[in-house]
């Protein structure tokens, strides 16, 4: 048996052992009703350096513990999470778990799903201050209010993972200040001001943009369509929103309201050569990419995150964003300078990427005469050749791009 293999199996039992001593001062049976945490995805490297284990006696628990080292964990993290999402939210405890690793700091992490149910959430935090957890972090847009609404100015620090811009949502006065609080934000969103800015370098004579958002996606209308609009004069653009119902009507109110959307744009600009989509981070939205692009003409689909645009033809033709990883790898950087380094959460700025990632498909931009601006090309993070087939990945070659 090598020692990896010894330390996991050990783990194992310890975590058998332990389980129930873990959870006590939680009332008997509590894990009926509970939401089921079973969904989060690791990678091949996560799934190798730690022993992840759902909780025996309660489903909205796992516990991740490293064994890629002999050293005993130096921290506790809780991560919070308000609702199932597989694809964003695994990458928000995956990439932080898998960058204390490469940073050679063990740690263990409890990972809690409460179900959009603050009473869990609350008890989340209250388990966490009375089991020696070094650190809070809340996973999601919808996390991180529950933190900043609930916990600001508590004992233990807290730094926000995959959140949207908090400026924008109210919860920090801009970006350059701390918040004077035990919280240190961060930010999965380009800058408005920014972001439109790259717009006009991609199309010069940018008229008509068309957003595409989900009405239950509160985050992406208040961080992303809300300040397109109060902008959109000062930049002579015209807004057209493309509000859609999740569900089984999503996709009929993507038909009817791009329809509709369209023709207004056609009557200012026939061709569509100053015209834009915009797909806004709502994740039921921007899984509709194919449809998006059968529905937009000649205008070019610009997402705002850089995961949409992807191999094949069902993908945006540009993204300027930022890639999630990228931003959960910030996050984790403040978690370990507070951790390690006695960094004061409320001293720190807003975290945001920057300049942002840019991500391009020739393909689909070739399908619709859309011009690639050589800055762009130079500077992308992403790139899918006239073949749709990746030939750059984070900024490194993986290919030609002919």
């Amino acid at each position: 048996m090598t020692a990896v293999m010894f330390r996991r199996a050990l783990v194992v039992c310890l975590v058998a052992l332990i389980g129930g001593t873990a959870l006590a001062g939680r009332p008997a049976g509590a894990a009926e009703g509970r939401p089921v945490l079973n969904w989060l995805e690791f990678g091949a490297a996560t799934q190798e350096h730690y022993e992840i284990s759902s909780d025996p006696q309660d489903t909205a628990r796992m516990r991740a513990v490293p064994v890629w080292t002999d050293k005993p964990a130096r921290f506790r993290l809780l991560m919070l999470i308000p609702f199932k999402s597989v694809a964003a939210y695994s990458i928000g405890v995956d990439a932080v778990m898998e960058t204390f690793r490469q940073q050679n700091i063990p740690a263990e992490f409890e990972i809690w799903l409460y179900g959009n149910d603050d009473a869990i959430a609350q008890e989340a935090v209250a388990w966490a201050e009375s089991n020696d957890v070094d650190l809070i972090m809340p996973v999601g847009s919808r996390a991180a209010a529950f933190m900043h609404e609930t916990y600001s100015g508590g004992r233990l620090p807290v730094v926000t993972n995959s959140a949207k811009d908090p400026v924008l949502l109210g919860q920090m006065p801009d970006y350059q200040s701390g918040s004077g609080s035990n919280i240190a934000y961060t930010s999965n969103t380009v800058p408005i001001r920014l972001f439109i800015s790259y717009l006009f370098q991609l199309l010069p004579d940018l008229k008509n943009v068309g957003v595409l958002y989900a009405e239950s996606n509160l985050s992406a209308i208040e961080t992303q369509v809300a300040p397109l609009h109060d902008l959109a004069d000062s930049f002579g653009l015209t807004v057209h929103d493309v509000a859609v119902r999740d569900g089984e009507l999503l996709e009929d109110d993507l038909i009817a309201g791009m329809g509709r959307v369209r023709l207004r744009m056609v009557n200012s600009d026939p061709g569509l050569t100053a015209s834009a989509w915009i797909v806004t981070g709502s994740t039921s939205v921007y899984q509709r990419i194919g449809l998006i692009n059968g529905l937009a003409g000649r205008a070019p689909v610009v997402s705002t995150l850089p995961d949409v645009v992807r191999s094949g033809d069902d993908s945006a033709a540009v993204s300027i964003g930022i890639n999630q990883s990228t931003a959960v790898q910030l996050s984790a950087f403040y978690a370990i300078s507070i951790l390690t380094e006695g960094v004061d959460p409320g001293s720190l700025s807003v975290g945001v990427v920057t300049p942002p990632d840019l991500a391009i498909n020739f393909r689909v931009a070739r399908q619709i005469e859309l011009r690639i601006p050589f800055r762009f090309m130079e500077a992308a993070t992403f790139i899918y050749n006239y073949d749709g087939r990746q030939v750059r990945a984070f900024g490194q070659p993986v290919g030609f791009i002919n």
